[in-house]
């Protein structure tokens, strides 16, 4: 009942060959009404909610993904009042903030300035999460969420975002059976003098000092950050083997890209991908979620782009 993120996590071995797949539909904490995507069928239009529910309802049912990352509005829906994580293996995860760099409305202006801190689920209400959104009789079985973080090298923006997130790190500590995931953005600013590979490396020297300021329970089960370059990616992975790293999708480029970027994550020593615009932008998410398992699961990307474009050819 949800729980293959965690048997995976549980087990070095099994995470070794087969990563973990946490499709990340939580667009709704960035963006608004064109966030969900742009669908061709049956008529060209923005992505409505009820038909992003039934995306994740329909890939929860494929189980290619082991996770599945949502807001907390779509949790209420979809892991309480639908019980949708009752009868399968796909672990439900919510986002628990929603930090002002990945605020991203039409005409906003906040992915310019230096991003804030922004709690959306308070740390002391997530033990009680589901009784405080239905009847205390009914259990939703969620036990880990998602927290964000960006450093743009700002001291005193900087220093307010690490605040918060020791905080939210030591009360969720304390909270039996719910851990966390951090995710670690890139800068969300340009800062002079740094290209992408020392934009990596300044991530990657951060979220090891950061570790170092919390004790083994408070910890995130794993860490999700944006692939730059493989030698950076590989300095990560090898400093310190109890950090499980993932990387994240970032902006959709082309389906063959999209594979190109898990097989790097992985053949880097990445244990874990959380893509999300990379499948709900993409013409068949289906098909590119059953790609991208199988790159995972060692298939070489021209082989699983193949196999993509074939099925592709048939989805409507």
């Amino acid at each position: 009942m949800g729980d293959r993120i965690f048997d995976k996590l549980a087990d070095p071995e099994k995470l070794h060959g087969n990563p973990i797949f946490v499709f990340a539909a939580d667009p709704l904490a960035s963006a608004g009404i064109q966030g969900l995507g742009y669908i061709q069928y049956p008529e060209p239009h923005f992505r409505t909610h009820p038909e992003f529910l039934q995306l994740q309802r329909d890939l929860v049912a494929d189980a290619s993904i082991d996770g599945l990352l949502m807001t907390p509005a779509d949790a209420e829906i979809l892991a309480l009042e639908e019980r949708l994580f009752d009868q399968t293996e796909v672990t439900p995860i919510v986002r628990v903030n929603a930090e002002t760099g990945i605020w991203n409305p039409r005409f906003g202006n906040y992915r310019s300035a230096l991003s804030q801190p922004f709690q959306t689920v308070f740390p002391e209400d997530m033990k009680s999460y589901c009784e405080s959104l239905i009847r205390p009789a009914l259990e939703c079985q969620i036990h880990i969420g998602l927290y964000s973080i960006t450093l743009n090298n700002d001291v005193y923006a900087d220093q307010k975002m690490l605040e918060a997130y020791i905080q939210f790190a030591h009360i969720v500590g304390e909270i039996e059976e719910f851990g966390h995931i951090l995710e670690v953005f890139l800068p969300n600013i340009r800062i002079p003098g740094m290209d992408d590979e020392k934009r990596g490396m300044y991530v990657a020297d951060s979220i090891v000092r950061t570790m170092n300021y919390l004790r083994k329970n408070q910890r995130p089960q794993f860490l999700k950050t944006a692939f730059t370059t493989a030698q950076v990616w590989r300095e990560l992975m090898s400093f310190d083997p109890t950090l499980i790293i993932g990387a994240l999708g970032g902006p959709r480029q082309n389906s063959r890209k999209t594979l190109q970027l898990a097989n790097d994550v992985s053949r880097n020593g990445g244990r874990a991908i959380l893509f999300g615009r990379a499948i709900f932008q993409d013409d068949n998410p289906i098909g590119i979620t059953n790609a991208l398992r199988s790159v995972l699961d060692g298939d070489e990307p021209d082989q699983a782009y193949a196999r993509y474009q074939q099925l592709s050819g048939n989805y409507r």
